[in-house]
């Protein structure tokens, strides 16, 4: 959790200004005057810590990996059944589930449409997303052995995913009792038969 006493630095408030102007906009509308408008801050100020759009980008998907790793932390931390295969796996799924608070998750605090819409529009140039596709491989790795069957395990991962990107796109995502009946379907099965 942050410290209540400590400010955000002039990077994290680029970037959640950043954040801001694609909420209010589109990604077209992610100018650096727009950002540094909505920070507050010269464009040199900006400039001196994003010199491009796709340094801002970058930035933003940087943000969005640290924090996700960051929950998916915390989900493995306070896993109930440690000592089971699938920690990792169970890890995941809570957090494709979780809503975050925009305070403490500047990028998962946002509504996953934010998120997943800001991700697909960037996806066009394939240089600003290889950090996520790197990330995708590692997570991928954890998923593969987590002790769980390989293609269960495949299987939970794109499951998980595949709420997220429904939520994000309105694609008639599940809600309510029916949304927590899926999470506690997966958790099922990212566990040792038997268990």
């Amino acid at each position: 959790m942050k410290d209540e006493k400590s400010p955000i630095s002039t990077r994290e408030n680029l970037l959640r200004a950043a954040i801001r102007v694609v909420q209010q906009g589109s990604v077209s509308s992610l100018t650096l005057d727009a950002v540094a408008r909505e920070a507050g801050v010269s464009k040199g100020g900006l400039l001196y810590h994003f010199p491009s759009k796709d340094a801002l980008i970058k930035g933003l998907v940087a943000q969005f990996i640290a924090e996700w790793n960051r929950a998916m932390d915390w989900e493995f931390e306070r896993d109930p059944t440690p000592e089971l295969p699938g920690r990792w796996l169970r890890a995941y799924i809570r957090s494709c589930f979780a809503n975050y608070d925009a305070e403490e998750y500047a990028t998962l605090g946002l509504t996953q449409g934010d998120v997943a819409g800001f991700l697909v529009a960037i996806s066009s140039d394939t240089g600003l997303l290889a950090d996520v596709y790197k990330e995708y491989e590692i997570w991928d790795e954890k998923c593969l052995n987590d002790g769980i069957d390989p293609a269960v395990a495949t299987v939970i991962r794109l499951a998980a995913d595949g709420l997220y990107f429904s939520e994000a796109f309105h694609l008639a995502p599940p809600t309510g009792e029916a949304k927590r009946k899926v999470m506690e379907s997966l958790l099922a099965l990212a566990k040792p038969s038997g268990q």
